[in-house]
């Protein structure tokens, strides 16, 4: 089990368990969120369309993200196995990803979507993309980034109205994701409604028992 994927809806704690999944199974996390803050960090008109979609909240094109892991999954260090965190997020990228990577399994962290509009309303974002909640990670002086002392602002399609219309196109284009994963006897759904150290620990649980 050394080729795997993390699904779930934001707010899910996704990228939070990611890394601890990674270091269970003993490969390299390669994460969506990665991937785009490196290339608008460089700069350069890609980086800069990228950085425009994400500001707007709107999904980066299909073949530009395929085209994105796939040339990060050349290099040597994904050679003896990966943990794809935010990739595919639809049927034709995993239609795609399957015609160049065997995958072993796929993890998907599930939630309501009322406890995911809570725990995303709740995010508050510096201009630097440093992300805090006022609930569950709060910054130790109200609206200011701990990081860089820059303002933490609510963005624009956080709000519950905006979660709720976004978390209903989720759902609609990942229920034929899971159920083609199903259909290959690959996918595994955990309950992520828990705490932090409850999902952790039952992650953990279900790897140590299933390595190999």
């Amino acid at each position: 089990m050394k080729r795997a994927i993390l699904l779930g809806p934001q707010g899910s704690g996704k990228s939070t368990q990611s890394q601890l999944m990674a270091d269970t199974l003993g490969v390299k996390k390669i994460s969506s969120s990665g991937l785009l803050r490196q290339l608008i960090a460089e700069g350069g008109d890609l980086g800069k369309k990228i950085d425009k979609i994400m500001d707007e909240g709107s999904l980066i094109p299909d073949k530009l993200m395929i085209d994105l892991f796939f040339e990060e999954l050349k290099k040597p260090e994904y050679k003896e196995g990966f943990l794809l965190d935010g990739f595919p997020r639809n049927l034709a990228q995993a239609k795609a990803l399957d015609k160049e990577h065997q995958i072993d399994r796929v993890f998907n962290l599930e939630i309501s979507d009322e406890l995911a509009i809570e725990r995303i309303s709740g995010r508050r974002v510096c201009k630097n993309r440093h992300v805090f909640h006022i609930k569950y990670n709060p910054s130790r002086k109200v609206g200011i980034c701990d990081l860089c002392d820059s303002q933490l602002l609510q963005r624009d399609d956080d709000v519950p109205g905006a979660v709720s219309k976004r978390l209903e196109i989720y759902r609609e284009t990942t229920s034929k994701l899971l159920d083609y994963y199903k259909e290959q006897d690959k996918l595994v759904v955990f309950d992520g409604s828990g705490s932090i150290k409850e999902v952790s620990d039952m992650i953990v649980d279900y790897l140590t028992e299933h390595a190999g």
